[in-house]
């Protein structure tokens, strides 16, 4: 990961720990998963999208938001919806 990936995985852990109300030190990394979360539901996660999608100001592609296994593939579709609106 170079520093703009890092950037963008850790505000993406940023929004997590906020969306889930987590302390500021939860071990969250890139293999972290909605089974790794308590009360990370479909509910939730759907609130998580949007909270990730304003702070990134861009849209996720809806067929591929709810296909993420972890937060590294959540980063890597935000990469990809910010390279392709720039």
């Amino acid at each position: 990961m170079n520093a703009a990936n890092d950037e963008i995985f850790a505000q993406i852990k940023a929004i997590v720990i906020k969306t889930f109300r987590l302390p500021d030190d939860a071990q969250v990394g890139s293999a972290t998963t909605a089974a790794d979360v308590e009360g990370w539901d479909s509910l939730s996660h759907a609130v998580l999208i949007m909270n990730v999608e304003e702070a990134f100001h861009t849209d996720l592609p809806l067929e591929r938001v709810y296909a993420v296994k972890d937060l590294g593939e959540l980063a890597n579709l935000v990469r990809e919806a910010m390279a392709a609106s720039a």
